[in-house]
C-alpha cells in the first residue's frame, strides 16, 4: 500500500485540464523551435537556398524536353519548377535570386518566367490532356490554326461519330462548334446513334431541334435506321411525320438503305471477317458450350422497288447518284453510268470509284486502272478516283503497287498530298486481306502536312473494324509534331480560345 501511494502524482489534474495543457506544451515548442529555426538562418544561407531552389528549377527546364519525354513525365516537372520559383518569391523575395525573379532577369530555359507561367503551362497542360485518349488527340489535332477548314469540317464528323460508338453522346452534343456547323453536328449525331439504335436520342435532338433543323434531322434519323435496319414500317412513320415536298426524309431513308446494302456486298468478299467468324465458331464447338440461338434473316430492302413508288419518273439527284453508286459497286457500270446522264462530276465520280471497288472485291485492281482518265473528269475528278485506287490496292495488300500509285499522285495532283497518304494508310486499316498493328511512330512518321488530316488518319485506325490492341498509338509522338510548345505563334491554349 505505501508503495503504491508514492507512484501517485504530487498534482492532479482532471482529464480535459491535462490535455489542455499537453496541447499548449505542444504549441510553446512548436513555436520555440520555429523561431530558433528562423533565427538560425543566416543571410548566406538564404541566398544559398535561393538559388538552389533556381538552379534546380533551370535544370529540370532545360534537361525535361519535348520529343524525349512523355507530356504528362514533362508537365509534372515543370509545374515543379513553377513551385521553386514561387517559393522564392514568397519565402526569399530579399534576396539577390529573390530580386531577380520580381525584375524578370532570370529565364527557366530558354523561356522567360512570365511567359513560362502565363502561356507555356497553359500549352503544356494542353497537350498532356491531348496524349490521353484518341479522341482528345483528334480534337486539339483538328483545332489547329493550320489546319485546313475544309478538313477539320470532315474531322469533325469523325470526333462526334467517335464520342457516341464510346458511348460519351452526351459530351458529343455540348462539343463546340461553329454556327455554320451546327446542323452538321446534329446530323452527324443523330445518323451515328440511330444507326446503333440510341432512338431515345435521336428522337429527343429531333423533337428538340428548330423546326426549320427537323427535315434535315429527320432525313439523318432514318439514314441511321435504315443503314441499322429499321422495319419498314417504322421507316414510313417517320415519312409522315416529317413531310417535304423536296421528299427530304425520304432521300435520307433510300441513302440509309443503299449504305446498307453496300455494305452487305462487301461482306461477301471480307476475308479477315469471314476467319474471324469461323474461328469464334471454333472456339465455342472447342469449348462444349452449345451455340447460341440463330439470329433473324438481316432486314434487306428492295432497293428498286422503293426508288420507283417513292420518287417516281423525276428521282432526285441525290437518289440517282446513290442508287448509280450501288449498281456500279455491284459490277453494272453500263447501267450506272445511264442512269447519272447528265448528274454533276460528283455522281460519276461515285460510279468510276465504286466499280473500281467491284473490281478490288472481286478480279481484282493493278493500279493501271484509266476508266476515270477515259470518262474525261476534270483534274480533281481523276485525282479523287485515283486516291479511291490507292486504298483499295493497300486494302488488297499491294502495297509496291499502292506505294507506286501514291507517289504518283502526288507528283500529278500536289494538292491532294496528304488525301494520298491518308488513303493509302486508310486501305490498310480496312485491308480485307491482313491485319495491322499500329505502332507508336506509325502515324507520326507519315508526310502529313495538315494536322486535321492527321487527325483523319489517327479516328481513321480506331474507328476500324479490325482495330488490333497496341501498347502504344503514339500519343506524344503526334503531338510533339503538330502541337509543339516550341512552334512559334501558337495559341496559349485551346481552352482560352472561345468559339465564336
Amino acid at each position: 500500500m505505501r508503495i503504491a501511494a508514492m507512484r501517485k502524482p504530487l498534482l492532479s489534474f482532471p482529464a480535459t485540464s491535462r490535455a489542455a495543457l499537453a496541447a499548449l506544451c505542444i504549441l510553446g515548442l512548436s513555436a520555440l523551435s520555429g523561431g530558433c529555426s528562423k533565427q538560425a538562418r543566416s543571410v548566406p544561407d538564404r541566398e544559398a537556398e535561393a538559388q538552389r531552389l533556381y538552379e534546380r528549377a533551370d535544370l529540370m527546364v532545360r534537361k525535361i524536353n519535348e520529343g524525349e519525354y512523355s507530356y504528362a513525365y514533362i508537365n509534372f516537372h515543370y509545374q515543379q519548377a513553377m513551385k521553386n520559383i514561387d517559393r522564392i518569391l514568397a519565402e526569399y523575395p530579399d534576396t539577390e535570386y529573390g530580386r531577380k525573379v520580381q525584375a524578370g532577369d532570370l529565364k527557366l530555359g530558354p523561356y522567360t518566367i512570365e511567359h513560362f507561367r502565363t502561356a507555356l503551362l497553359a500549352q503544356l497542360s494542353d497537350m498532356k490532356e491531348a496524349t490521353e485518349s484518341v479522341v482528345n488527340c483528334a480534337i486539339y489535332l483538328y483545332n489547329l490554326p493550320e489546319a485546313n477548314p475544309a478538313e477539320s469540317h470532315v474531322a469533325l464528323a469523325q470526333i462526334l461519330e467517335t464520342l457516341c460508338r464510346l458511348v460519351r453522346s452526351d459530351e458529343a452534343m455540348i462539343f463546340p462548334t461553329l454556327p455554320q456547323e451546327d446542323l452538321y453536328g446534329k446530323e452527324t449525331i443523330v445518323r451515328v446513334v440511330s444507326q446503333y439504335m440510341q432512338h431515345d436520342l435521336a428522337q429527343s435532338i429531333l423533337e428538340g431541334a428548330d423546326p426549320s433543323q427537323q427535315p434535315a434531322l429527320a432525313a439523318a434519323y432514318g439514314e441511321g435506321l435504315a443503314v441499322g435496319g429499321a422495319k419498314p414500317a417504322t421507316l414510313a412513320d417517320l415519312v409522315s411525320q416529317y413531310p417535304t415536298p423536296e421528299k427530304t426524309v425520304e432521300i435520307g431513308i433510300f441513302k440509309g438503305m443503299v449504305q446498307r446494302e453496300r455494305i452487305g456486298y462487301r461482306n461477301q468478299f471480307d476475308k479477315v471477317a469471314q476467319k474471324q467468324e469461323r474461328d469464334a465458331l471454333e472456339a465455342i464447338r472447342k469449348s462444349g458450350k452449345a451455340a447460341g440461338k440463330p439470329k433473324d434473316a438481316p432486314v434487306r430492302y428492295d432497293i428498286a422497288a422503293y426508288y420507283r413508288d417513292t420518287f417516281g419518273d423525276h428521282p432526285p439527284a441525290e437518289a440517282v447518284a446513290a442508287l448509280a453508286g450501288l449498281q456500279a459497286l455491284q459490277g453494272r457500270l453500263d447501267d450506272a453510268q445511264a442512269l447519272v446522264g447528265k448528274l454533276d462530276e460528283a455522281a460519276l465520280v461515285t460510279v468510276v470509284q465504286s466499280y473500281y471497288e467491284h473490281l478490288a472485291l472481286t478480279t481484282g485492281v493493278s493500279g493501271n486502272e484509266d476508266l476515270h482518265r477515259r470518262l474525261g473528269l476534270s483534274s480533281d475528278g481523276q485525282a479523287r478516283c485515283e486516291l479511291k485506287l490507292v486504298e483499295l490496292l493497300a486494302a488488297n495488300a499491294r502495297y509496291a503497287e499502292a506505294d507506286a500509285l501514291e507517289n504518283a499522285g502526288m507528283q500529278e495532283f500536289p494538292k491532294f498530298h496528304d488525301e494520298f497518304v491518308r488513303s493509302r494508310m486508310r486501305g490498310v486499316f480496312y485491308s480485307r486481306e491482313e491485319l495491322f498493328t499500329l505502332g507508336s511512330k506509325t502515324i507520326s512518321s507519315l508526310d502529313i502536312k495538315d494536322p486535321a488530316v492527321a487527325a483523319e488518319v489517327l479516328l481513321d485506325w480506331f474507328l476500324s473494324p479490325n482495330r488490333l490492341p497496341t501498347k502504344s498509338w503514339g500519343a506524344d509522338e503526334i503531338i510533339f509534331k503538330y502541337f509543339s510548345m516550341q512552334k512559334e505563334g501558337r495559341p496559349v491554349s485551346r481552352k482560352l480560345n472561345k468559339v465564336e
